[in-house]
């Protein structure tokens, strides 16, 4: 019995190293790995939301949905722990982005100039500054008008905390 339970589990482990998908949305064509990512998505068609919250009225799509929900709002857990330090996080792509700021890794490359990122936000920020399209800042004395050089120039100063200090 437990060696059939692995079997499975590895063979569906293995689907998620493959392009192959078979099962298809009746709805809008989309395709999935496996039946189960294609019941999730066919609930976000019928707005069903059969993973629901023991301990308030929220409802979730898929189970993962469910457990990341409580441990934010009501279990305060936070499984997946930093081995070079203190930091602990209640979603592992967290740890890994985390675990990125001790090893220097920053693996989104900028493919229009030589900057790279530890995470995609921060590199789907930086592309606006290519297109000239820069995020508001939160300086809500810097006009959002002004050029992306100087834009960027004004949010390095109002957030840098050692804006008063002559060696930097």
């Amino acid at each position: 019995m437990g060696n059939t339970i692995y079997s499975k589990a590895l063979i569906l482990h293995m689907k998620s190293h493959t392009d192959e998908r078979p099962h298809k949305c009746h709805l809008c064509g989309r395709a999935f790995r496996t039946v189960t990512l294609l019941r999730n998505h066919l609930n976000t068609h019928t707005g069903t939301r059969p993973h629901k919250c023991t301990d308030c009225d929220m409802a979730f799509v898929t189970s993962g949905e469910l457990v990341r929900h409580r441990r934010y709002k009501h279990t305060h857990e936070k499984p997946f722990k930093c081995s070079m330090c203190d930091y602990a996080s209640v979603e592992v792509s967290k740890l890994k982005r985390h675990i990125r700021s001790h090893t220097g890794e920053r693996p989104f490359q900028c493919s229009l100039c030589s900057y790279a990122s530890r995470d995609t936000y921060k590199l789907k920020r930086h592309m606006r500054t290519h297109s000239g399209k820069v995020t508001p800042s939160l300086d809500l004395k810097t006009p959002f008008n002004l050029n992306v050089t100087e834009n960027r120039t004004k949010k390095i100063l109002f957030f840098n905390p050692f804006k008063h200090c002559f060696f930097f």
